[in-house]
């Protein structure tokens, strides 16, 4: 039975601006699964070179 696992996009999660942080992201699209699972959607950003938590960015403000 194929699984089909659900994908959060990295950039509705970081600090930066969306197409202007300069970043190079690997969508889902270029991702391949071994165990015959899908992801959901092919355009998320499942990794990145820029990617900055809001929460890191919090705890270094108030630490």
């Amino acid at each position: 039975m194929e699984k089909i696992l659900q994908t959060l996009n990295m950039c509705d999660f970081c600090t930066h601006e969306i197409k202007s942080c300069g970043a190079e992201p690997i969508l889902s699209q270029a991702v391949t699964l071994n165990n015959g699972s899908q992801l959901n959607s092919q355009k998320a950003v499942v990794a990145c070179d820029k990617y900055e938590s809001p929460i890191e960015i919090l705890k270094k403000k108030f630490h």
